[in-house]
This record gives structure tokens, C-alpha cells and sequence, in this order.
């Protein structure tokens, strides 16, 4: 295993199976998927980033669990396409491995996604074996694996790793994990519900204010928000595309996102750069499909491309 990497994540990893319908049926009701349209693709927040990181041109480790069944050995494959080392993942023996299916609604690219993963791919802190793990520059945590999470995150500070949390909606309580982290890049779902708040702005500065160095909250098509360690902010609205999916966009975004951490690129430039890839991913279906290169993703932001409203 490599002795240093770019960039070390821990989350799930499930398999994700896609189907598009013309418009969500009622309770019930059967309909059939649009002709051609069924996918199968490695997905999760935390190996999409890894991969979209990967793809940009940096080095990435992921940690996780599978099954000892064929999906378990279909999602490390996966992760080989897009350069991901996946060494420090385990394998539970007689365990299925997870499976998402969701259900993409045209020509909105609007999804339902039901998640099956068993409770024994869960990550325990003991599962961690630190002094195996590649040294990374950058950690990457969903936040899932809270206690491994946490345990990660302080090793991770004590090698001077810098620590970023992905959170898209209230599914457990994080707070745990905020003193470890330099970034948190959050969807609007979690920063609104968290302060009770209708304002980016407000939910922004009250990361800020828990001691987070720099923030950054997601919306979609109403695109992002962030104040960087500096206090300086910036609002970058979201690039219009042909949208096929969405599915994936906010983990292209972090990925994306790390990426400019890496680099070293101010709070502008980085929430610019994960726009984009987040923008040209949702030309297709899946969480990766769609992924772009660094190249084609510099070259789509130098055109000037048209924001939604």
C-alpha cells in the first residue's frame, strides 16, 4: 500500500441500480421504465468524490466494507475504472453487499433512491487499522461510520491531514465531528433544518460561528453559498446543462471541490470548478457516468456558460 496519499475517505459504498420513468406513480400503481434507459454503476457520496478526485488527477484512498459477493467485487471494479485505490477496504464474509435503486424521473432528472446495506458493513473505530493506512494530504468523511468517523478525523489531524465533511441531509447528529473539520461542504436540506433557519447566508455563519473554518452550502439549481476562513464569501449560482440526472451531483461537487483544496485555489475559484463538474455529470444518468475530466470541466467554465435564474 501506498505510504501517502492525496486524499483518504470513509463512507458507504453501495451498488446503484438506475431505472428512468416518465413521472412517478401513485401508491400501488405499476408502470414500466423507459426502453433502454436500466443502469448498474458504483455510487455512494464518499467513493464518488474519490473517483471524480481521481479522474481530476489526484491520488485516492477509500475505506469501506462489502460483501463477499459478486456486487462487492462489481463495485471495487468500478472503483479500478477511475483509478481509486481501494486497499484498505474490508470484506465481510456472508454479507450482502449495499444496494441503492433509484427511480429517475424525465425530463426533470428529479430521483427516488432506496438504500438496502446490512448493519454488519457498518465501519467500527476497531476495523481501522491506522497504522496501515496511506498518510493523506486530505480526508473525506460522510459522517455514516460516526464513530470511525470521529477516530479517522483525529488520527487524521494528528498526520496533518485537513478534514472535510460531506452532510446532505438530517439522517444523525454530526456535531461530534465539527471540531476536527476545515471544511464543511453541506447541502441546504442539513444547514436549513440544523439552525431552523430559511437563509444560506445565516445557516452559513452559524457553521462559521461552531468553529468551522470554511463552509459551503449547496442548493441545486439555486446553486451555492460559502465564506471561507477568512470570513470572505462568495455566491456562485449553478451552470445550465441539459439535465438527464442529478444523482451524483453533489458528490462530483466535493470531489471537485478537494480537488481545489489540493490545488491550493481560493474560495472562488473552487466553488466555480465543483459547479461545473457538477453540472456536466448531470448530462447523464448515474453518479458517474457522467463524471468529467479536469480538462473538459476548465474548458466548459472558460465558455462562459449560461447560470440558472
Amino acid at each position: 500500500m501506498k505510504k501517502s496519499v492525496d486524499l483518504l475517505g470513509l463512507g458507504i459504498a453501495p451498488v446503484d441500480f438506475f431505472v428512468s420513468i416518465d413521472r412517478h406513480p401513485p401508491a400501488g400503481r405499476k408502470i414500466d421504465g423507459l426502453p433502454g434507459s436500466a443502469l448498474i454503476a458504483g455510487g455512494g457520496p464518499v467513493p464518488t468524490a474519490l473517483c471524480t478526485f481521481s479522474r481530476f488527477g489526484g491520488s485516492a484512498s477509500l475505506i469501506t466494507a462489502f460483501g463477499d459477493d459478486q456486487w462487492g467485487f462489481f463495485a471495487r471494479q468500478e472503483l479500478d475504472r477511475f483509478g481509486v485505490d481501494h486497499r484498505p477496504c474490508l470484506t465481510r464474509k456472508h454479507c450482502p453487499s449495499a444496494l441503492a435503486f433509484a427511480w429517475i424521473e424525465r425530463p426533470s432528472g428529479n430521483r427516488t433512491i432506496v438504500l438496502d446495506m446490512s448493519g454488519r458493513l457498518f465501519i467500527a473505530p476497531r476495523d481501522l487499522r491506522l497504522s496501515s493506512l496511506p498518510r493523506p494530504k486530505l480526508i473525506h468523511l460522510d459522517g455514516r461510520h460516526l464513530t470511525a468517523c470521529r477516530k479517522l478525523a483525529r488520527w487524521g489531524k494528528s498526520v496533518g491531514a485537513r478534514i472535510m465533511l460531506d452532510v446532505g441531509s438530517v439522517r444523525n447528529r454530526v456535531d461530534d465531528l465539527f471540531p476536527y473539520l476545515d471544511f464543511l461542504v453541506c447541502a441546504d436540506q442539513y444547514a436549513l433544518a440544523y439552525f431552523s433557519a430559511r437563509s444560506l447566508t445565516k445557516a452559513a455563519a452559524g457553521f462559521k460561528a461552531l468553529g468551522i473554518p470554511e463552509v459551503v452550502v449547496t442548493t441545486g439549481l439555486r446553486g451555492s453559498y460559502g465564506i471561507d476562513s477568512d470570513g470572505r464569501s462568495h455566491y456562485q449560482p449553478a451552470f445550465r446543462v441539459k439535465t438527464v440526472d442529478v444523482t451524483g451531483a453533489g458528490d462530483v461537487y466535493h470531489g471537485a471541490y478537494l480537488y481545489g483544496i489540493l490545488r491550493g485555489w481560493d474560495l472562488e475559484t473552487k466553488m466555480r470548478l465543483a459547479s461545473a463538474a457538477a453540472a456536466l455529470k448531470c448530462r447523464q444518468p448515474g453518479a458517474r457516468l457522467g463524471i468529467p475530466t479536469l480538462r473538459q470541466t476548465l474548458a466548459f467554465m472558460k465558455k462562459g456558460r449560461l447560470y440558472h435564474d
